[in-house]
């Protein structure tokens, strides 16, 4: 089994998507937690910073691809979601094309042709961090099921389009 391949040859890919710098890390951090869970043995972990329509350069026809991003729907902090890609919200209009977000990239890939065979999409809960670290225990809980649901995903994948799994 090569790099980036999961135990039955499936080439998955792993996308963090936000920034680093900009108080938008939860895609990148889940990355991290990944690695360091070992699933880069069976898939290509990535990070993005605010990809916009260049994540379309990631997601072949014939891939299988994770989408990690942080998210704001008013649940508690750290809540790991999976997301149906007919659920996510597309703005009404973005200003222009430097400025789309996930949703409107995914909008546009289905809208070319180009969205992977199977994709999931997952969102994490914002939340605030204290001064004190108080936001650390959120963010460790939030990775540790979000590795766990991971690896599920990647034993059972499923088509693009299909419900969330709350």
């Amino acid at each position: 089994m090569s790099e980036g391949e999961g135990k039955q040859g499936v080439p998955w890919r792993i996308i963090g998507i936000g920034s680093p710098v900009a108080g938008d890390d939860l895609g990148w951090l889940a990355i991290d937690w990944l690695r360091n869970a070992g699933f880069d043995r069976d898939a290509e972990l990535l990070t993005l910073d605010r990809p916009g329509p260049a994540l379309i350069d990631y997601l072949q026809p014939d891939s299988w691809v994770i989408l990690i991003d942080a998210m704001d729907a008013g649940l508690p902090a750290g809540s790991v979601r999976e997301l149906a890609l007919d659920g996510i919200n597309v703005r009404a209009s973005a200003p222009s094309s430097h400025d789309l977000g996930l949703a409107e990239a995914l909008a546009l890939a289905r809208a070319l042709g180009g969205l992977p065979r199977h994709l999931y999409v997952v969102g994490i809960q914002m939340g605030a961090d204290g001064a004190d670290g108080a936001g650390q225990e959120w963010r460790r809980e939030a990775c540790s099921a979000l590795t766990t649901r991971v690896r599920g995903m990647m034993q059972v994948p499923v088509a693009v389009g299909t419900e969330a799994i709350s």
